[in-house]
């Protein structure tokens, strides 16, 4: 009896472990072990008793009979938490790692015993629940069986916006964000028509849901650039009152502000007043957030931009994959432009925002136009391609590593 017990704790060192460590490792509950070794434990005493020192056991049993009652009545709390123990290892709802909700409480199992388990919630905190309370809840499970778990969101949207365009922001915008995933798509539907606004709800899946409040976070940030980009209106509550004797303006969205700012570009100082009229009427400004990419390789450029504030970092994939950083610009620089070639040779770096970035936006027909009518311009644009393509070749070439 002794070396099976011996050979049990052996097993449980090797075997069981709170998280799987090797591969011939196995997820075995501690608590089966302790009830295995209170077994082997109590047949050693009985063997001591009876054979060593001649104790009827029978005797004993009778004697204890009415003790034990008593005993059961007095520990029937532990008695209800070491049972539904061995429910929950025979049942397994749950195991070490996942994530649960058990009534309010939410969080990352991370010790199951014979008497409670305790679960770490999402502000780190420790959460010790009896066992036997389990029994009496209802217990969801966020990671048993299928990893994927959806997170709806709500938002409203002005009667001028068309679901069409409001499904594709909101899409592109939870399909740029780390951690949740494209398949299945995020759903975009509109749920509740209220007296000022359509109630749009948004659903997508994430895989690690420990990180889903970050990722929400994310999603609202990304969320607000983007709206703003795609002129989208978030209403107010319809029982508030405003009182504006004046609407204050934004300049740059005015055509006189956006010839200002045209006209203060070195790229356009060989221009005359005509052309710049022409580019202010396919122009705009707008607003990107940290994270967001404004163009992306591989991809064709949708725009020729200018940096009016911010700072974005330009990156490009080496021949192993690896992203490898090509410059920083700043107010002034521009990117984009691929746009020249007219949806025939995709951009050749990403452009991804580390500081909130202002940008002047000029369409493609706008920029065909300068082409055509200024030469000195297209010959300019295309000696910067020529370098920055320098620039990629010198990056992806320096990090391969000769054999």
């Amino acid at each position: 009896m002794a070396l099976f017990y011996i050979l049990l704790l052996l097993l449980d060192t090797i075997l069981a472990t709170d998280k799987k460590q090797r591969l011939w490792q196995v997820n075995v509950p501690n608590l089966l072990f302790q009830f295995l070794r209170a077994v082997i434990f109590l047949s050693i005493l009985s063997y001591l008793l009876s054979q060593v020192w001649g104790v009827d056991l029978s005797k004993v049993v009778g004697a204890l009979g009415v003790g034990s009652l008593v005993m059961a009545l007095a520990l029937q709390d532990t008695l209800s938490n070491l049972v539904s123990g061995f429910l929950l290892i025979i049942e397994s709802p749950f195991k070490v790692g996942d994530w649960i909700q058990i009534g309010n409480l939410q969080g990352e199992v991370i010790e199951i015993n014979w008497r409670a388990v305790r679960l770490k919630t999402i502000d780190r905190d420790i959460i010790i629940i009896p066992n036997g309370n389990l029994g009496k809840e209802n217990i969801c499970n966020f990671t048993l069986l299928d990893p994927l778990h959806a997170i709806r969101l709500k938002m409203p949207f002005s009667y001028q916006d068309h679901p069409d365009l409001v499904r594709q922001t909101l899409r592109e915008v939870a399909l740029s964000v780390d951690g949740i995933r494209p398949h299945p798509l995020p759903q975009i539907d509109p749920q509740v028509y209220k007296n000022t606004y359509i109630e749009y709800e948004i659903r997508f899946f994430i895989t690690n849901y420990s990180q889903f409040e970050a990722i929400e976070d994310l999603f609202w940030s990304r969320a607000y650039y983007a709206i703003r980009r795609n002129r989208l209106h978030v209403p107010f509550a319809d029982k508030i009152e405003y009182k504006i004797n004046e609407m204050p303006v934004n300049r740059n969205s005015t055509p006189e502000g956006l010839t200002e700012i045209l006209r203060s570009q070195s790229l356009f100082t060989r221009l005359d007043h005509t052309s710049i009229q022409y580019l202010t009427q396919h122009t705009t400004v707008e607003l990107f957030g940290i994270g967001e990419k404004i163009v992306v390789a591989g991809a064709f450029d949708q725009a020729f931009y200018i940096l009016l504030s911010g700072q974005v970092l330009l990156s490009v994939n080496d021949q192993s994959g690896q992203k490898q950083e090509i410059a920083h610009i700043f107010e002034g620089d521009f990117l984009g432009e691929m746009v020249f070639f007219n949806n025939v040779e995709p951009s050749l770096v990403s452009a991804t925002v580390i500081q909130t970035t202002s940008v002047i936006s000029i369409t493609p027909g706008a920029i065909a136009h300068l082409t055509q009518n200024y030469p000195k311009f297209a010959l300019e644009m295309s000696q910067f391609i020529d370098e920055r393509k320098k620039l990629i070749r010198l990056a992806t070439e320096s990090s391969v590593v000769p054999n």
